[in-house]
């Protein structure tokens, strides 16, 4: 049995797979849980393990560098021990201590990957000192084998975009930002976004990271469970791609309360149309949706 719940972390990502005795999370949540309203059963990611009982990953995946996958990192790590880190970004250890520091009449999307580099560092520091194994993925990998059952293809950008996102902030972290060259790499951030797609035992499910669906909708297939984009923005996906997809569930990882029109409406019908079965992480009313309070989304493949 796969079971995967997507945990209400807000506005973020963070979604725990376990097969027996194996145990991953895809992304961490922000570093706070954002405005919550009485009722609320949001929950940071590593509260979430710590009350499942678990004391320890086989694999934490950050899918890219945006705080509301990775800003709980470091909390995570405080709950639990993890074996192996995915990530693509790892810079040289000489750069773990430096920070990123960010003129602030820098563009914003540039002034974000200060801030970002500011919560991962030390996390990723963490991890290493902790025993951790760090990977850094910047190319597409079929068949990966996490157990006996359950494998993944790793989707993502050309080795060309990684390369290029590690100069510029290896570059920032020496003391010499580029605002042009980060405001590039920070407007091309969810894109570069690590793609997940899991098999098991006839089954599939597809974590799309923040990659908008535009990026890869030319290599979108049928899956049984799919983890919608950017929290389920306009940029998410269309009406042809979700047909393509025709996931059996479909959920939107986004906090309720949002006021910049996330989950799209358009994005929630069309996935109607398609599965007929669609959740939100947060109690989101947006039609179509259940507006249910709730600690996570669990689905089960048998």
């Amino acid at each position: 049995m796969l079971q995967i719940d997507f945990i209400n972390v807000g506005s973020g990502d963070a979604a725990l797979l376990r097969v027996n005795d194996y145990a991953a999370l895809i992304d961490c949540g922000n570093v706070s849980l954002g405005d919550c309203r009485p009722g609320s059963c949001r929950t940071m990611a590593a509260d979430y393990l710590r009350g499942e009982g678990l004391e320890r990953l086989d694999l934490v995946v950050l899918t890219h560098l945006h705080r509301d996958h990775i800003g709980g990192f470091q909390a995570v790590l405080q709950a639990v021990h993890v074996d192996e880190v995915w990530t693509n970004y790892l810079p040289a250890p000489a750069l773990w201590g430096c920070r990123a520091d960010i003129p602030e009449s820098y563009p914003k999307k540039a002034r974000g990957l200060g801030k970002s580099l500011a919560v991962y560092l030390p996390a990723l520091q963490m991890a290493y000192g902790q025993g951790a194994r760090l990977r850094e993925i910047t190319r597409p990998a079929k068949g990966v084998s996490l157990t006996g059952e359950l494998t993944v293809d790793i989707c993502c950008l050309s080795e060309d975009c990684y390369r290029r996102q590690s100069r510029v902030l290896d570059d920032a972290l020496r003391g010499r930002p580029d605002p042009d060259a980060l405001y590039e790499v920070g407007a091309a951030l969810n894109e570069a976004s690590l793609r997940l797609k899991l098999h098991y035992h006839g089954q599939s499910v597809l974590f799309a990271g923040d990659a908008y669906g535009a990026c890869w909708k030319a290599e979108a297939a049928p899956c049984t469970v799919f983890k919608a984009p950017h929290h389920g923005s306009d940029k998410a996906l269309d009406r042809d791609l979700a047909q393509r997809l025709s996931p059996r569930t479909a959920v939107i990882s986004c906090g309720a309360y949002r006021e910049d029109g996330r989950p799209d409406p358009a994005v929630v019908g069309w996935l109607k149309e398609a599965s007929g079965e669609v959740f939100c992480t947060d109690a989101c009313e947006t039609p179509g949706l259940s507006g249910e309070n709730h600690r996570a989304v669990t689905v089960v493949l048998e």
